[in-house]
């Protein structure tokens, strides 16, 4: 009988040993988040409405809302916006780069693609060794 009351006792304090972290409250030294400043939540701000008024327009466009001539014209300009919002975002002086919002010169017109000569030939399947005889038909085994 005793020794059951030892193995249960030792049981339960096991069970408190393992399970004594987890019913603790966690302390942590600061928990509290960082807050972004107005700047970049500015720059965010603009970035989402850059985007949001590409999508809509490209959106528009597939819907047939917009004509080409139109498309065009509106697309630069929005694409530019979100080009250097994006870049904006990504040079912000609290990640250590310098901002700078300028443009880069990028050019007008995709390249055309390489020179495109005539396809690869595939390799030769080689015939099976020895060539089947032509001339010779099986013969069916007679019975």
């Amino acid at each position: 009988m005793i020794a059951i009351v030892i193995a249960v006792v030792l049981a339960a304090a096991a069970v408190v040993v393992v399970a004594l972290p987890f019913l603790r409250e966690p302390v942590a030294e600061d928990d509290r988040l960082d807050t972004p400043d107005d700047a970049h939540l500015a720059l965010v701000e603009d970035r989402d409405r850059a985007l949001a008024a590409l999508k809509e327009v490209e959106f528009d466009h597939r819907t047939g809302k917009i004509d080409d001539e139109d498309y065009r014209e509106l697309v630069g300009p929005l694409r530019r916006a979100a080009a250097r919002a994006l870049r904006a975002l990504d040079h912000e002086p609290r990640y250590g780069a310098p901002v700078n919002l300028e443009t880069p010169n990028l050019p007008t017109e995709p390249a055309p693609p390489p020179d495109e000569a005539t396809p690869p030939t595939p390799a030769p399947v080689p015939e099976p060794y020895p060539p089947p005889d032509e001339v010779t038909v099986p013969s069916l085994p007679q019975e």
